[in-house]
């Protein structure tokens, strides 16, 4: 793989910090590769963009950094452990913009299942539309990305500062970390129930985390890789479909009807957004039984045969 020339952050960032090392292996590498489009998402003139890519890039991260804090290297553990917190913390700036795409992802989502009227689509659209969108030339995304921008760049410098003692996992310490994730995204699911919209919630975290790490597999076998990580990408879409509604709901409930007459859309809009909630729950859990079907110890023994077989061809 090429290297990329090195990148630096902004001298506002508080700190000067270059991805300018070798990565030693695949988690180096990708840590190093998504730190840096990480940094290229702020230097997005898009604000919606923007804001998207970062918080793609933050999830991708994260993801990667659970994987490290298996490590037997203490230090490096706590290390990313911290890391994965601020990082955390610094998407949930940037929540309000995503929030807002998410009630419309939500609407456009049950008028094309046909659980909701566009008429009433667009009378709700208005009246859940932030004030401040209704102003030309504003965006969401921009006042949630601006008021933030010097704490994320230090963020970044801190992390592609951190990457020398972050990526260093053997293959053994990767595939023990990588079961483990393994585990803890199909124990979530176990006896969970379809109407409880926190433990999809979370149990959507673990599967985006686990998208991220199992392409660290793919050059192993890369049409089953390319396979599994596609499935994992529609479970998180169903998924993700799931909590947008939720959003959408929180808003609605939220939402102080101002004038005679807005009642009209409200309750038909909250049934047709619960059932549709119901469709997409039953619908994930029954992807995530099949692709969580084995026991840890068998995706570890199967996931080490796919490594092993690479290192025998060296």
């Amino acid at each position: 793989m090429q290297e990329s020339p090195p990148r630096r952050l902004p001298d506002d960032a508080g700190a000067t910090a270059f991805i300018a090392h070798r990565p030693d292996g695949p988690l180096d590498a990708a840590l190093s590769r998504t730190a840096g489009e990480a940094a290229a998402a702020l230097d997005i003139a898009d604000p919606v963009k923007a804001v998207h890519e970062l918080r793609k890039s933050f999830k991708q991260l994260r993801a990667l950094l659970r994987l490290v804090q298996y490590a037997r290297d203490k230090a490096a553990a706590d290390q990313a452990r911290a890391l994965r917190r601020a990082l955390a913390q610094a998407a949930r700036l940037l929540a309000a913009a995503r929030d807002d795409a998410a009630r419309r992802d939500a609407l456009d989502d049950l008028v094309a299942k046909g659980g909701l009227a566009p008429a009433l689509r667009g009378a709700a659209g208005r009246s859940l539309a932030p004030a401040r969108g209704r102003i030309r030339g504003t965006n969401a995304a921009e006042t949630g990305l601006a008021p933030h921008r010097a704490e994320l760049e230090l963020l970044l410098a801190q992390l592609i500062a951190a990457l020398p003692a972050l990526g260093g996992l053997s293959e053994k310490e990767r595939l023990r970390a990588l079961a483990a994730e393994y585990g803890r995204a199909r124990r979530m699911a176990r006896r969970l129930d379809p109407a409880d919209d926190e433990a999809l919630h979370e149990l959507r975290k673990a599967v985006v985390a686990q998208r991220y790490q199992m392409e660290l597999l793919t050059p192993a076998w890369p049409a089953l890789g390319a396979a599994w990580v596609g499935e994992l990408q529609r479970l998180r879409d169903r998924l993700g479909k799931h909590q947008d509604l939720s959003v959408l709901i929180a808003r609605i409930e939220a939402h102080a009807v101002l004038a005679r007459g807005q009642h009209s859309w409200r309750q038909p809009l909250v049934e047709a957004a619960r059932a549709r909630q119901l469709h997409l729950a039953g619908a994930a859990l029954r992807l995530h039984a099949r692709l969580f079907a084995e026991k840890p110890a068998a995706f570890h023994r199967r996931i080490a045969a796919y490594m092993s077989a690479i290192s025998e061809r060296k």
